[in-house]
């Protein structure tokens, strides 16, 4: 990936030490970019930006004291040359809504690729948004799950019982659980078969698995 003659700087914030420090081996490798400084506290970062003088921000949403939504939207006002990509675990549409409407640069989530970090770099720095493909799978997956629920009449105990079931736990088990007594699961089972139209506990699950329930 060659995008200028000089080394994109970048700086890293983080406050999982071991995530911070596997991103900076990660992304030493490459060339063109180079890895200025590395944060683990929110308080930190305006100083380290200033003194630093990053390109480049992969910031953290989930950090101690103040987070990274709240940091991101000083650091488009104080330091608008700063590029700015969320790196996170948060997979949901409601939080990259909000990630759009400050209007950071980019929005990764951590299990992706090196190959897709590079991606979300060139892309940023070439002046053009990023934002992961996968959280709007991650979406439609939670989306189809509930649709499943709403198609056979799912109610929210049940599919607490169907997930119980699926990790293993009996009838006894499930009701010390719920603090339900085994009959009232037993009639909460015996509604899911009719329901879902299985007639065995191992049909139950394989039904589930198959249909994300």
């Amino acid at each position: 990936m060659s995008l200028t003659t000089n080394p994109i700087k970048i700086l890293l914030v983080d406050d999982h030490q071991l995530f911070n420090d596997g991103l900076k081996s990660l992304l030493s490798t490459e060339q063109n970019l180079e890895i200025v400084g590395q944060v683990y506290e929110s308080r930190n970062v305006l100083y380290e930006i200033q003194r630093l003088n990053p390109q480049l921000i992969f910031l953290d949403i989930n950090l101690p004291e103040q987070n990274g939504i709240e940091l991101s939207k000083i650091i488009l006002k104080d330091f608008q040359n700063v590029k700015i990509i969320f790196l996170t675990m948060y997979a949901d549409e409601q939080m990259l809504k909000e990630a759009k409407k400050l209007e950071v640069h980019g929005y990764i989530l951590k299990n992706s690729s090196k190959k897709e970090l590079l991606l979300g770099i060139e892309t940023v720095m070439n002046g053009k948004q990023y934002f992961d493909a996968k959280i709007h799978k991650s979406a439609q997956d939670e989306s189809n799950k509930d649709d499943l629920s709403k198609k056979f009449a799912l109610t929210e105990r049940e599919k607490e019982i169907i997930a119980y079931v699926k990790a293993g736990l009996d009838s006894y088990q499930i009701a010390d659980k719920m603090s339900l007594s085994y009959l009232t699961i037993k009639t909460h089972r015996r509604n899911i078969h009719f329901k879902l139209g299985t007639t065995s506990t191992p049909e139950l699950i394989r039904f589930a698995n198959e249909n994300s329930l």
